[in-house]
């Protein structure tokens, strides 16, 4: 009797963990070790002491987001966890935070239940999630046609983000890894990717060489000329990565818009672009405060671009197609080399545009 009670309480309490979630705390082994995910550790061309603390915590912000979805009781408790960092941060918890729902899940990775439980609950973070996806796939080195089926079943506007990830990942990584023992490196792995798929793998490139060589532009412009003719589409990553690490420093991206070859000159304003209109997604008050130190005419160029940005992908969503995220993007970049001065300095039609600001803000 005494010995059937003892089973009993065990079995009820294997039932409590199950149902309550505690049991993920057994995950937390798995996890990304924060100290490892360093400028130091990692040998990023990265030497000056503000960027280095900002790069760092940046890096350790996606490991917790990731470590705290895959080990809270709670997909709430690992949202806290995003919720609680500053908002220069947040966005990169919350690309681990994607990242790690797809561990959550151990039984069948669900596209639906990531767009209700993920997307759905923080809107404003979506590019991230859909990134932090791919960035998964990549780790653990999924073919291109696994991930082009769990990216068909999700929405077709931002599922291409998930190659971007999946890009980021190889390059981050793999790429890095090769540098670093002396070998040739190479980014094999995307080009099994097909269509648009490749262009939005090496976007993802383009972001990593960004903490690769962000003291060595001219490095980083040599090593994305070998990925020809998808250098500037890595050119396009570079600017959206210089925005969006620096969003409160937007002299940074211009000055490395400076540097790049004038081939890449709108692929790279495009990216500056979608950099704004992320993080004017991410926390619209904090791009308040970015936009309103910036010189009056970068800010009505700022604005502008995101505003057009807003209007292409309405429009181009209610034409539906397969191919929505490549016509969103060329559309706006099309829209940037009319009536932006490069790299993001003012309106070509400064009274008109203007207006346009004025009158979308109002």
């Amino acid at each position: 009797m005494h010995f059937g009670v003892i089973i009993a309480v065990v079995v009820g309490v294997v039932i409590l963990l199950g149902i309550s979630g505690w049991w993920r705390i057994a995950l937390r082994p798995f996890g990304i070790p924060v100290r490892t995910m360093t400028v130091e550790r990692l040998k990023l061309a990265i030497s000056n002491s503000d960027d280095i603390r900002r790069i760092n915590t940046l890096l350790g912000s996606f490991s917790g987001g990731f470590n705290a979805m895959i080990s809270s009781a709670s997909i709430g408790g690992a949202r806290r966890y995003c919720d609680s960092l500053p908002s220069l941060f947040q966005p990169f918890a919350q690309e681990g935070h994607a990242m790690g729902f797809v561990l959550r899940r151990p039984l069948g990775h669900s596209p639906r239940r990531f767009e209700e439980e993920v997307v759905g609950r923080r809107p404003g973070f979506r590019y991230l999630h859909y990134v932090g996806v791919g960035f998964w796939a990549g780790m653990r080195n999924h073919s291109a046609e696994r991930l082009a089926a769990v990216v068909r079943r999700l929405d077709p506007f931002y599922g291409f983000l998930c190659y971007d990830g999946y890009g980021f990942k190889q390059a981050f990584f793999d790429y890095r890894e090769q540098l670093i023992e002396g070998r040739e490196p190479d980014l094999a792995p995307l080009d099994a990717f097909t269509g648009y798929a490749r262009n939005a793998a090496y976007q993802g490139v383009g972001r990593a060489f960004w903490f690769l060589f962000m003291d060595r532009i001219d490095e980083l412009v040599d090593h994305a000329d070998r990925l020809h003719p998808f250098a500037v589409e890595v050119g396009a990553g570079l600017g959206l990565a210089s925005v969006f690490t620096h969003p409160d420093r937007l002299e940074v991206a211009i000055e490395v818009g400076r540097q790049v070859p004038e081939t890449w000159h709108d692929h790279f304003h495009l990216g500056m672009c979608f950099g704004l209109k992320a993080r004017s997604i991410c926390d619209p008050k904090a791009f308040e405060r970015y936009i309103g130190r910036l010189d009056p005419g970068v800010r009505d160029a700022a604005l502008a671009s995101v505003r057009e940005c807003d209007r292409v992908e309405l429009e181009v969503r209610s034409e539906g197609g397969e191919d929505q995220y490549r016509r969103w993007r060329e559309r706006v970049a099309a829209w940037m080399a009319d009536h932006v001065e490069y790299p993001l300095a003012g309106l070509k039609h400064a009274e008109t545009g203007a207006a346009e600001v004025r009158a979308a803000a109002s």
